[in-house]
Protein backbone atom coordinates (compact mmCIF):
# COMPACT_ATOMS: atom_id res chain seq x y z
CA UNK A 1 0.00 0.00 0.00
CA UNK A 2 1.53 3.31 -1.09
CA UNK A 3 2.32 5.79 1.72
CA UNK A 4 0.16 8.85 2.01
CA UNK A 5 1.62 12.19 1.12
CA UNK A 6 1.50 14.28 4.35
CA UNK A 7 0.87 17.51 2.48
CA UNK A 8 -2.10 16.30 0.44
CA UNK A 9 -5.71 16.32 1.56
CA UNK A 10 -7.27 12.96 2.23
CA UNK A 11 -10.95 12.20 1.58
CA UNK A 12 -11.45 10.85 5.09
CA UNK A 13 -10.61 14.26 6.58
CA UNK A 14 -14.02 15.48 5.42
CA UNK A 15 -17.26 14.10 6.80
CA UNK A 16 -18.66 11.37 4.56
CA UNK A 17 -22.14 11.54 3.12
CA UNK A 18 -24.04 11.77 -0.13
CA UNK A 19 -23.12 14.75 -2.27
CA UNK A 20 -25.91 17.25 -2.94
CA UNK A 21 -27.16 17.31 -6.51
CA UNK A 22 -25.10 19.51 -8.80
CA UNK A 23 -22.00 19.59 -6.59
CA UNK A 24 -18.52 18.16 -7.12
CA UNK A 25 -17.49 15.97 -4.15
CA UNK A 26 -13.78 16.23 -5.02
CA UNK A 27 -13.99 20.01 -5.20
CA UNK A 28 -15.90 20.13 -1.92
CA UNK A 29 -13.27 17.99 -0.19
CA UNK A 30 -10.47 20.14 -1.58
CA UNK A 31 -12.21 23.35 -0.52
CA UNK A 32 -12.67 22.01 3.02
CA UNK A 33 -9.00 21.02 3.21
CA UNK A 34 -7.77 24.39 1.94
CA UNK A 35 -10.03 26.26 4.34
CA UNK A 36 -8.66 24.19 7.23
CA UNK A 37 -5.04 24.83 6.23
CA UNK A 38 -5.72 28.54 5.73
CA UNK A 39 -7.18 28.65 9.23
CA UNK A 40 -4.04 26.93 10.58
CA UNK A 41 -1.88 29.48 8.76
CA UNK A 42 -3.77 32.39 10.33
CA UNK A 43 -3.69 30.78 13.77
CA UNK A 44 0.08 30.25 13.51
CA UNK A 45 0.56 33.83 12.33
CA UNK A 46 -1.38 35.14 15.32
CA UNK A 47 0.70 32.97 17.68
CA UNK A 48 3.93 34.16 16.08
CA UNK A 49 2.95 37.79 16.60
CA UNK A 50 1.93 37.14 20.20
CA UNK A 51 5.21 35.42 21.07
CA UNK A 52 7.39 37.94 19.25
CA UNK A 53 11.04 36.95 19.70
CA UNK A 54 10.35 34.41 22.46
CA UNK A 55 12.51 31.45 21.45
CA UNK A 56 10.21 28.49 22.11
CA UNK A 57 6.79 29.87 21.23
CA UNK A 58 7.97 31.85 18.20
CA UNK A 59 9.90 28.86 16.85
CA UNK A 60 6.89 26.56 17.14
CA UNK A 61 4.63 29.17 15.53
CA UNK A 62 7.15 29.59 12.72
CA UNK A 63 7.18 25.85 12.08
CA UNK A 64 3.37 25.75 12.00
CA UNK A 65 3.27 28.73 9.63
CA UNK A 66 5.79 27.11 7.31
CA UNK A 67 3.98 23.76 7.43
CA UNK A 68 0.57 25.20 6.53
CA UNK A 69 2.05 27.31 3.71
CA UNK A 70 3.76 24.23 2.31
CA UNK A 71 0.59 22.14 2.52
CA UNK A 72 -1.54 24.76 0.80
CA UNK A 73 1.05 25.08 -1.97
CA UNK A 74 1.20 21.30 -2.42
CA UNK A 75 -2.59 21.09 -2.69
CA UNK A 76 -2.67 23.90 -5.25
CA UNK A 77 -0.13 22.02 -7.35
CA UNK A 78 -1.71 18.57 -7.03
CA UNK A 79 -5.31 19.67 -7.55
CA UNK A 80 -4.75 22.59 -9.93
CA UNK A 81 -7.37 21.20 -12.34
CA UNK A 82 -10.06 21.69 -9.68
CA UNK A 83 -9.09 25.31 -8.99
CA UNK A 84 -9.06 28.62 -10.78
CA UNK A 85 -5.69 28.10 -12.55
CA UNK A 86 -4.70 31.77 -12.68
CA UNK A 87 -5.29 32.13 -8.95
CA UNK A 88 -3.44 28.90 -8.10
CA UNK A 89 -0.46 29.78 -10.30
CA UNK A 90 -0.18 33.23 -8.71
CA UNK A 91 -0.53 31.92 -5.17
CA UNK A 92 1.98 29.07 -5.22
CA UNK A 93 5.19 31.14 -5.68
CA UNK A 94 4.20 33.42 -2.82
CA UNK A 95 3.57 30.49 -0.49
CA UNK A 96 6.91 28.97 -1.56
CA UNK A 97 8.61 32.27 -0.70
CA UNK A 98 7.03 32.26 2.77
CA UNK A 99 7.97 28.66 3.59
CA UNK A 100 11.45 29.03 2.09
CA UNK A 101 12.24 32.20 4.02
CA UNK A 102 11.05 30.71 7.30
CA UNK A 103 13.04 27.52 6.68
CA UNK A 104 16.42 29.26 6.42
CA UNK A 105 17.07 29.54 10.16
CA UNK A 106 16.15 25.90 10.75
CA UNK A 107 18.42 24.78 7.90
CA UNK A 108 21.37 26.58 9.51
CA UNK A 109 20.68 24.84 12.82
CA UNK A 110 20.54 21.46 11.10
CA UNK A 111 23.75 22.26 9.20
CA UNK A 112 25.62 23.05 12.41
CA UNK A 113 24.39 19.83 14.00
CA UNK A 114 25.60 17.77 11.04
CA UNK A 115 29.00 19.45 10.82
CA UNK A 116 29.71 19.21 14.55
CA UNK A 117 28.67 15.56 14.57
CA UNK A 118 30.98 14.84 11.63
CA UNK A 119 33.83 16.71 13.32
CA UNK A 120 33.48 14.70 16.52
CA UNK A 121 33.32 11.45 14.58
CA UNK A 122 36.48 12.30 12.66
CA UNK A 123 38.28 13.16 15.89
CA UNK A 124 37.05 9.98 17.60
CA UNK A 125 35.40 11.91 20.44
CA UNK A 126 31.90 11.89 21.89
CA UNK A 127 29.53 13.59 19.41
CA UNK A 128 27.40 16.58 20.30
CA UNK A 129 23.74 15.49 20.63
CA UNK A 130 21.73 16.36 17.54
CA UNK A 131 19.30 19.19 18.28
CA UNK A 132 21.51 20.76 20.93
CA UNK A 133 21.67 24.05 19.01
CA UNK A 134 19.44 26.81 20.35
CA UNK A 135 17.68 29.58 18.46
CA UNK A 136 19.21 32.85 17.40
CA UNK A 137 19.85 35.26 20.21
CA UNK A 138 20.41 32.55 22.83
CA UNK A 139 23.91 31.42 23.91
CA UNK A 140 25.24 28.38 22.07
CA UNK A 141 25.59 25.17 24.12
CA UNK A 142 29.04 24.24 25.39
CA UNK A 143 30.43 21.34 23.40
CA UNK A 144 32.69 18.64 24.78
CA UNK A 145 35.97 20.10 23.64
CA UNK A 146 38.07 18.29 26.22
CA UNK A 147 38.10 15.15 24.09
CA UNK A 148 38.92 16.99 20.86
CA UNK A 149 42.37 17.68 19.48
CA UNK A 150 43.44 21.31 19.51
CA UNK A 151 42.87 21.59 15.76
CA UNK A 152 39.44 19.98 15.92
CA UNK A 153 38.43 22.21 18.84
CA UNK A 154 39.41 25.31 16.87
CA UNK A 155 37.53 24.05 13.82
CA UNK A 156 34.45 23.42 15.97
CA UNK A 157 34.59 26.90 17.45
CA UNK A 158 34.95 28.43 13.98
CA UNK A 159 31.98 26.42 12.70
CA UNK A 160 29.82 27.57 15.60
CA UNK A 161 30.72 31.23 15.12
CA UNK A 162 30.11 31.24 11.39
CA UNK A 163 26.89 29.25 11.40
CA UNK A 164 25.52 31.06 14.44
CA UNK A 165 26.09 34.30 12.52
CA UNK A 166 24.32 32.85 9.47
CA UNK A 167 21.46 31.65 11.66
CA UNK A 168 21.10 35.08 13.24
CA UNK A 169 20.98 36.67 9.80
CA UNK A 170 18.35 34.14 8.67
CA UNK A 171 16.31 34.91 11.79
CA UNK A 172 16.49 38.64 11.06
CA UNK A 173 15.53 38.03 7.42
CA UNK A 174 12.50 36.01 8.52
CA UNK A 175 11.35 38.77 10.87
CA UNK A 176 11.83 41.35 8.12
CA UNK A 177 9.86 39.19 5.68
CA UNK A 178 7.00 38.75 8.13
CA UNK A 179 6.72 42.52 8.42
CA UNK A 180 6.89 43.20 4.69
CA UNK A 181 4.09 44.36 2.41
CA UNK A 182 4.61 41.22 0.34
CA UNK A 183 3.91 38.95 3.30
CA UNK A 184 0.89 40.99 4.35
CA UNK A 185 -0.50 40.56 0.83
CA UNK A 186 -0.02 36.78 1.10
CA UNK A 187 -1.67 36.73 4.54
CA UNK A 188 -4.64 38.69 3.17
CA UNK A 189 -5.09 36.18 0.36
CA UNK A 190 -4.87 33.26 2.78
CA UNK A 191 -7.48 34.97 4.98
CA UNK A 192 -9.81 35.11 1.97
CA UNK A 193 -9.04 31.46 1.24
CA UNK A 194 -10.26 30.53 4.72
CA UNK A 195 -13.77 31.51 3.67
CA UNK A 196 -13.83 31.39 -0.13
CA UNK A 197 -11.93 28.82 -2.22
CA UNK A 198 -11.77 29.78 -5.93
CA UNK A 199 -12.70 26.47 -7.55
CA UNK A 200 -12.71 25.99 -11.31
CA UNK A 201 -16.07 26.88 -12.90
CA UNK A 202 -18.50 24.17 -13.83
Amino acid sequence: MAPRHPDRPHPETVAAGPAPAGTDPAGDDLAAYLRAQATEFLRALRAQREHGNGADGAAEAGRALRRSARRISAALHTFRALLDPAWADAMRPELAWVSGTLALEHSQEARLDRLLLALHRLSGSTPVPVGAVVHAGAPAPVTERGSLTVGAAKAGALLERRITLARTRAHSAALEALGSARFHAVADRVALLASDVPLAPG
